[in-house]
């Protein structure tokens, strides 16, 4: 379990071939809220691969579809 206050941090393998959600919602100008609410409603699909850590993972697809 983490600490308080304490983020996962991607892992480099996963980093170069996946966008992590920082960048996703740069990408589509979203806050943190905005991007987990869309996503919890539906309104966005799910990510494409989410780490043992809870670190989500966005492809170029998802990218596109969003």
């Amino acid at each position: 379990m983490l600490a308080l206050g304490v983020m996962p941090t991607p892992k480099l393998e996963l980093a170069h071939k996946y966008l992590t959600a920082p960048q996703v919602r740069k990408a589509l100008g979203l806050s943190r809220f905005q991007l987990d609410i869309r996503i919890e409603r539906d309104i966005l699909p799910q990510p494409s691969l989410v780490d043992t850590t809870g670190v989500r993972y966005f492809d170029e697809q998802w990218l596109r579809t969003a």
